[in-house]
């Protein structure tokens, strides 16, 4: 059975594996990633049943409109998958500069939170969760 997965961070590594090999497993992807330039690649190599957008997780007011967007479109995803995630260059923490520890912060913690505190509460009345 066809699924609707959402998946963040899809431009590189994991994140653009998953979505190769779940839409060759017939599930539709709704997925995004910062990079619009990485987004228009995908997109051309991908059917159009599937749906991206340039979204920073770590934003939380960019975050709070993509839904209304997909839940427009399509019903709450059956699976949210979020891997949006950055790394540090190895070095012990008071080498790392805090902008950089800050940015890694907000997108590898907040920006689950975000992901989470917009599309679940839909997928909770759908019961998908």
């Amino acid at each position: 059975m066809s699924k609707l997965i959402l998946i963040t961070g899809i431009s590189k590594g994991l994140g653009y594996a998953m979505t190769e090999g779940f839409i060759k497993e017939g599930h539709t992807v709704i997925g995004c990633a910062r990079s619009s330039d990485a987004l228009d690649k995908i997109r051309h190599s991908f059917s159009a049943t599937n749906d991206f957008t340039s979204v920073d997780v770590a934003n939380e007011p960019l975050v709070k409109e993509w839904p209304q967007g997909v839940l427009q479109k399509y019903s709450p995803p059956d699976i949210v998958i979020n891997n949006a995630a950055i790394t540090n260059y190895p070095a012990p923490l008071w080498e790392i500069p805090s902008e950089e520890f800050s940015d890694l912060i907000d997108i590898n913690i907040k920006g689950v939170a975000n992901i989470i505190r917009h599309f679940v509460p839909a997928m909770r009345v759908r019961h998908r969760t």
